[in-house]
């Protein structure tokens, strides 16, 4: 039994909190808990605290509170879970969880609180609270069930989850954006088919709230309107409020040579942005420029799936177990001029450390084909047909036009395609065969129209697709084939080939390359084209739907541009009709190949070095970022490289 003074204590601590008198609080409270450390007592100064701004204090508070027994126990511990996260203390949070797990196993808001702090500590173990998300009756717990599967990386039962959530929900936008997106991701065309429209007619009547909170590399894989895809993710990213005029003001001590850092998950060879931009990084004038790469890659990923040494590309600084403040203080620690985002919003980003005071020049630039929402970014590295003038309205950053491609390329480190036999790889001797070696979910409906329509205009011909079974994909993608009519013999698929040289050998095989839209291709079209094959794409209507006519025109093939999907199709089959004229074109794309730019890493460096320096300088003037061209090195007058094999 508490002493009647106690209690009077207590009741006085409360009506001073709710006097909003809290030194008087902490007063009263400082003195009851000399002689009881009730939890009720705990409770209130975690309350207290809480008012005062003193969150890390207020968390403990709780915690001790909810560690004592009292029918208000998990309440506490639960406040105790949510202050830890707002402080972005999630490993105290774990452990709290780990304590009353089957507890937390149960209850919705420890579920969200234990997920979102196994989130960002990129920890295992999120699939155990998803089902408890899933089944809530808080709408923001069953979307926070769905935002917490990696959609690339999903399980069947995660798969199921997604489509489950949504058919309970099927009103929910939100819920709809992750289920539309494993459909496309699946070729599922009957679904496709379904929402497409109804997507169209909310885009043109303005009712894009829902796309605020889609994740925006899967927005520009289906939308065409460059202000959607401005706006897509804007509700996942949170962008300071005057932190560009703030970072522009910070001193900085310039040096003898651009300091230039690099932002990327993606530093590895096996990697496609490496296989494009590695000719480049190596590249890079050493008197004039210091390199460091600021990798945020797993050691499991580096071992596996790297096969150089990366130090000849830079100064190494590894910041995947860092902190975002962390991984800002290495940078600033490195005094970095231009630091360079190679991601955006893509898988395993860090993009969001360019929103804290890190360099007076931030860029973006090669792993996403957009703008960069709600990202404190200078500059974003495209050319005049990925980003026409017409375009800037929709793009949050300045343009630094390339001359000739933004996309880099490297002729030093992959191999030439060897002669082999087409049995090697079970396709027919003699027939014509079109292909694609984009990844399934670039086969859009629009895409797969198109080739249908070329396939029944070239009797005798097959298409040759790269296409996993995950999800039923490959059956989904046959089953659009065979509805137009089309007979499933004619469909070839292949498998990805661990052995890069193999999967280049059998791209050779091939006779004509057809692009895929809206989303092109980047290194899969840079591909093709070393291997000397011929491909097709048409003209589109964002930076995604553009990218294979910027390389296409870098490598002197600017005819296989088609204006209009009716050009495209009407070139495929005049190819297929003429296949003399296509072997002409086939040979003057090789003879391209060591010539013009698009393989050129030394030339595209000179370029690109030039524009640090012009960015560079507009820095030191303390001018605004804005676009500007990177004037071209005159042409080449005899190729860059004699290699033959």
């Amino acid at each position: 039994m508490k002493s009647l003074k106690t209690q009077r204590e207590y009741v006085a601590a409360q009506k001073s909190f709710d006097k909003a008198e809290y030194y008087h609080v902490l007063g009263i409270l400082n003195r009851l808990l000399d002689v009881d450390k009730d939890p009720r007592h705990y409770a209130l100064l975690g309350a207290t605290l809480v008012k005062l701004r003193m969150k890390t204090e207020a968390a403990q508070a709780f915690q001790v509170a909810g560690e004592q027994e009292s029918r208000h126990r998990l309440k506490y511990l639960r406040e105790a879970m949510r202050l830890h996260f707002a402080n972005n203390d999630d490993i105290s949070l774990l452990r709290i969880g780990a304590k009353i797990l089957n507890e937390a196993l149960a209850d919705p808001d420890m579920a969200m609180l234990m997920s979102g702090a196994l989130m960002r500590q990129e920890m295992d173990g999120i699939e155990a609270f998803q089902k408890t998300l899933a089944e809530s009756d808080n709408a923001e717990h069953r979307r926070f069930s769905i935002r917490s599967i990696r959609l690339a990386t999903r399980t069947e039962a995660e798969h199921k989850l997604i489509v489950d959530t949504f058919e309970r929900e099927p009103e929910d936008k939100i819920l709809r954006n992750y289920y539309l997106t494993i459909m496309r991701d699946v070729n599922n065309y009957e679904v496709i088919d379904k929402y497409d429209p109804i997507l169209e007619e909310e885009i043109a009547a303005g009712r894009i709230e829902p796309f605020l909170d889609e994740i925006s590399l899967y927005n520009i894989r289906w939308c065409t309107n460059e202000k959607v895809n401005a706006i897509a993710g804007a509700a996942r990213v949170r962008k300071p409020a005057g932190i560009t005029a703030r970072r522009h003001a910070m001193p900085h001590n310039w040096g003898d040579k651009i300091r230039v850092g690099y932002l990327s998950a993606d530093l590895w060879t096996d990697h496609a942005v490496m296989k494009a931009f590695r000719g480049v990084l190596e590249a890079h004038d050493r008197s004039k420029f210091d390199i460091t790469l600021f990798c945020n890659a797993s050691e499991k990923t580096l071992k596996d799936s790297n096969a150089a040494v990366r130090e000849n590309w830079g100064r190494i600084v590894s910041i995947r177990n860092m902190t975002d403040d962390e991984a800002v203080e290495a940078v600033k620690a490195a005094n970095i001029d231009i630091l360079v985002d190679l991601q955006g919003h893509t898988a395993e980003t860090r993009v969001p450390i360019m929103n804290q005071l890190t360099a007076p020049v931030h860029v973006t630039w090669l792993g996403y084909p957009g703008t960069v929402v709600n990202v404190d970014i200078d500059y974003l590295i495209a050319d005049r047909t990925v980003v026409p003038e017409t375009s800037f309205p929709n793009y949050y950053e300045k343009i630094c036009w390339m001359p000739e491609t933004f996309f880099p390329n490297d002729a030093i480190h992959r191999s030439l395609p060897r002669k082999i036999d087409r049995s090697m790889c079970r396709m027919p001797q003699n027939a014509f065969i079109f292909s694609c070696f984009h990844t399934h979910w670039k086969i859009s409906r629009t895409t797969l129209d198109l080739w249908i329509r070329i396939l029944k205009a070239t009797p005798g011909s097959y298409l040759f697709l790269i296409c996993k079974e995950t999800f039923g994909s490959r059956k989904n993608l046959l089953k659009g084939f065979t509805d137009a009519g089309i007979a499933s013999e004619r469909i070839l698929f292949g498998d990805r080939v661990l052995d890069y040289s193999a999967y280049l050998d059998r791209i050779a095989l091939t006779d004509l390359g057809l692009d895929t839209y809206p989303y092109n291709g980047h290194t899969t079209t840079s591909e093709k084209l070393w291997c000397g094959l011929p491909m097709l794409t048409f003209k589109g209507v964002n930076f995604a739907s553009r990218v294979s006519e910027s390389l296409l025109n870098a490598v002197g093939l600017p005819e296989m541009v088609c204006d209009t999907t009716d050009d495209y199709v009407n070139r495929a089959v005049h190819y297929f009709k003429n296949r003399e004229e296509l072997q002409e074109i086939r040979t003057r794309l090789e003879e391209n190949r060591f010539i013009k730019p698009l393989f050129d890493a030394e030339r595209f460096c000179r370029h690109l070095e030039t524009g640090y320096e012009m960015m560079v300088d507009r820095a030191k003037a303390k001018l605004k970022p804005d676009h500007f061209a990177v004037p071209a090195l005159p042409p080449r007058e005899a190729p860059f490289s004699t290699r033959t094999a």
